[in-house]
């Protein structure tokens, strides 16, 4: 299992989820060393949908947001037949991947926010506007806002605009996009609020 992450400006929610996520070999077991070369990037879905989980949680405490990230920077898309994302529909139960992810997290004191899945098309790589809303994926958390974008050129592109605030907690904000690959587990680290996606091809 891969594990994609980018780490922010404080390091101990990155350890302690890594901690969660990594499982580790048994003594005497050996460890394959990691491979020299880097698996090719996602290719385009033969249908043109994708499917998307995510896992959203606040570290234990709340966390500390004094720096939010910054906005992703994306280049305009370059072509007339610019296409945006389409919600497609929910993702069935028994296509969801990361539930033992969610309950290694709250074993670990961290609160799962959302833990969901739908099937989409992506946007156009640098399409304005092209995330889809929380609302439209049927997401009713309160104090959570934003969207998720999937985006598509040479390269596929998942990330976030996710805004939370709730009561006793100082209002943390995740700002992230980044190449992804099929079926890794992709954690967007932060040091208040954290997301755990992954992305298989089709619906």
């Amino acid at each position: 299992m891969r594990i994609q992450i980018r780490s922010r400006s404080a390091w101990w929610p990155t350890l302690a989820v890594l901690s969660l996520l990594i499982t580790v070999p048994a003594a005497g077991q050996a460890v394959k060393p990691a491979a020299a070369t880097t698996p090719p990037p996602a290719a385009a879905s033969g249908s043109g949908t994708y499917s998307v989980e995510v896992i959203v949680f606040r570290a234990p405490g709340g966390g500390n947001d004094a720096a939010l990230s910054a906005a992703p920077s994306r280049g305009a898309s370059d072509t007339a037949g610019t296409q945006v994302a389409r919600y497609i529909g929910p993702l069935p139960g028994s296509r969801m991947q990361l539930g033992g992810t969610r309950e290694k997290l709250t074993r670990g004191g961290y609160r799962i926010l959302v833990h969901t899945g739908w099937v989409q098309t992506a946007a156009s790589w640098g399409a304005p506007r092209s995330g889809l809303p929380l609302e439209r994926l049927g997401i009713d958390v309160p104090g959570l806002s934003g969207s998720f974008q999937l985006e598509r050129g040479s390269l596929l592109h998942f990330g976030m605009t996710l805004r939370h605030a709730s009561n006793g907690n100082p209002a943390a904000q995740l700002n992230e996009i980044r190449r992804i690959r099929f079926n890794e587990r992709n954690y967007y680290d932060h040091p208040a609020i954290g997301v755990i996606a992954v992305v298989t091809p089709g619906g």
